[in-house]
């Protein structure tokens, strides 16, 4: 895999302020991104009326490193090469995760949501804990910049949301699937600790804690324990295994197990294994 490129002169705008941007409309503009491309050839191909949001797109993409722009006429694709057989989705996450600071607000959000054992929370509760947390960037925090932040992570797969529950901090069961499966791949191992700290530091948190035996958090376990109920994802100890995970209690497991060594099956090919664009976009062109 080729190493992480950082754009150059990137926006001004913070991130969290790009209250319009969609991921299905990051994801189609970066689909179109093969080579070289001006500026007004993008917005000719996806502004309808008004071209603002496209531009919006435009810089949130050079904000996160996926282009660079020499000058304000043509951008340039960038870390095309970086997890190039991921979705999307997971890409546009490993992004988030690489900001360095104060860029790195938007993956923070869910570190914070995640130093709880719930497995959802609503926007009035996560508020003052990122208020508390996050303190240190050049802006206040309210509920309008946390409502970006659902959306766009409920999009990309890393959390739901519903009416009654608020925002449910498990992600997709493809985003793990996906996640899990080129850590296998790339790095020729099963070890279960090894592919979740690779998921940690490359794309989202995943652990409530990691001082002693390693503790899986609940909202992240109860996706890899249903996938296991689907006899999709297999989860076994080895006596002679180094590394050792702690998967707490769920509606499929009534205690807490260890667990050193994961096995996939084949992914099933029915909606709950897609992203949730995918989902949506089946929805409108049935």
């Amino acid at each position: 895999m080729a190493d992480y490129q950082y754009a150059s002169n990137k926006p001004d705008r913070t991130l969290i302020n790009y209250n319009t941007v969609r991921a299905a409309e990051l994801k189609a503009i970066h689909g179109s991104l093969v080579s070289d491309r001006p500026v007004q050839n993008i917005i000719s191909d996806f502004a309808h009326e008004k071209d603002e949001n496209v531009r919006d797109c435009i810089d949130f993409l050079h904000a996160l490193d996926f282009l660079d722009r020499n000058d304000d006429r043509v951008v340039s694709p960038l870390n095309r090469d970086v997890f190039p057989d991921l979705s999307f989705e997971a890409r546009l996450l490993h992004h988030l995760r690489q900001q360095q600071p104060p860029y790195d607000h938007l993956t923070r959000i869910q570190n914070v949501a995640l130093e709880t054992t719930e497995h959802s929370l609503t926007l009035d509760t996560l508020l003052p804990q990122v208020k508390g947390d996050l303190d240190e960037y050049g802006f206040k925090w309210n509920e309008t910049k946390l409502r970006m932040w659902r959306a766009l992570t409920t999009q990309l797969g890393l959390v739901s949301q519903t009416e009654s529950r608020g925002v449910i901090l498990s992600p997709c069961r493809r985003l793990l699937y996906d996640l899990l499966d080129l850590h296998q791949q790339q790095e020729d191992t099963n070890d279960l600790f090894n592919a979740l700290e690779w998921i940690e530091t490359n794309f989202f948190d995943v652990f409530e804690t990691t001082t002693g035996s390693p503790r899986v958090h609940p909202a992240i376990s109860d996706v890899l324990q249903n996938m296991e109920s689907k006899d999709v994802l297999e989860f076994r100890g080895m006596s002679d295994a180094k590394n050792e995970v702690t998967l707490p209690e769920s509606v499929h497991h009534q205690t807490s197990r260890s667990a050193n060594v994961y096995d996939l099956e084949s992914m099933p090919n029915t909606p709950a294994y897609q992203y949730p664009l995918t989902q949506y976009n089946q929805v409108i062109t049935q």
